[in-house]
């Protein structure tokens, strides 16, 4: 538990951890300018959707976006205001609250797309049977799809991921190779993995984490939030209100037209039909359009049950004032 302690401390920036600054992919050319933290995954998708089906100039928006690989780094930006809105980890932010950062989340993005798999003839049939195994994870311990993870592990399956598993971090094609090898026994995988991978034969998911939550709660929480600070957000509230606009117009886009996945997945370079197909149905699921009073009172539930598996030492309870609705358009 020390070790995950450490891992979310640096995440918040709190403990000594270095974090670098990615290019910018675009200057500001017209439009009320503010910088837009980025990094690749579904996060990515909704973006180009706003920007390609021109959203954010029809709301006058010009982000400079600010690309980072790393979702650590993103997060320590966001709560240093080093950018003004960015999207994320639902509970990483609530732990920087928690730990003095003024950060604040203003809508749910996605819920898991992340899937965990094994080799298709593991004998491994639920997650219960990963007590003692080895477990592959591409965003560490810290990591907010691994806290989801752990929150079904604990809940449904009585099982503590960080107590009773081996974890293995690694990027995901490194995870991928060492399930090949039999080095791992299971593999949660990222966004854009967890789509290929659902595709070929030789790999068989044992979780899919947003629908394992599905088979218990009505509405799945955001594992991921469009993040601003209280700072950018009181003296910039109409550029707030504006991007959730775009957001939801180029949410009601996606739902509409179809022929975006096979597009975007040409962009990622996904061009199997069968690979499309599951990029569709599986993001188009975990969108979520909606911040009403049950999404927030659904994400106000899941920080419980996740502060659960964290324990108090990291945090005790939802943080005053960090989920917002007043920017909703």
């Amino acid at each position: 538990m020390r070790r995950l302690i450490a891992v979310l401390a640096c995440v918040v920036g709190l403990a000594g951890c270095n974090a670098s600054k990615g290019d910018d992919a675009g200057e500001a050319t017209s439009g009320r300018v503010f910088r837009l933290g980025v990094i690749p995954g579904a996060q990515d998708f909704i973006v180009y959707v706003m920007e390609s089906r021109g959203l954010f100039a029809k709301h006058d928006l010009a982000p400079e976006k600010v690309q980072m690989l790393s979702p650590v780094n993103l997060h320590l930006m966001i709560a240093e205001q080093e950018v003004d809105v960015g999207f994320g980890g639902f509970t990483t932010m609530a732990i920087a609250r928690a730990r003095g950062k003024n950060v604040i989340a203003v809508h749910g993005i996605f819920s898991p797309v992340n899937l965990v798999f094994v080799l298709d003839d593991s004998p491994l049939e639920t997650l219960s049977d990963l007590r003692g195994k080895k477990l592959g994870i591409f965003g560490g311990p810290g990591s907010t799809t691994f806290t989801f993870l752990g929150v079904i592990a604990k809940r449904w399956f009585d099982l503590d991921l960080v107590e009773s598993v081996e974890l293995v971090s690694a990027p995901g094609p490194a995870l991928v190779s060492l399930l090949d090898r039999g080095e791992i026994d299971a593999a949660l995988l990222g966004t854009t993995e967890s789509l290929k991978f659902s595709a070929k034969g030789t790999y068989r998911v044992l979780v899919d984490l947003s629908g394992e939550y599905r088979k218990h709660h009505t509405r799945v929480p955001a594992h991921v939030a469009v993040t601003t600070n209280e700072d950018f957000a009181a003296s910039h509230r109409d550029v707030v209100t504006d991007f959730l606009r775009a957001y939801r117009e180029a949410v009601a886009y996606v739902k509409a037209n179809p022929a975006i996945w096979a597009e975007y997945g040409a962009r990622i370079e996904m061009v199997d039909e069968a690979e499309v197909e599951i990029l569709r149905e599986k993001m188009t699921a975990n969108l979520v359009g909606e911040w009403d009073a049950a999404q927030i009172e659904t994400q106000r539930e899941y920080l419980e049950l996740a502060f659960d598996v964290l324990g108090d030492a990291v945090v005790k309870s939802v943080p005053e004032g960090l989920i917002r609705d007043d920017f909703n358009p």
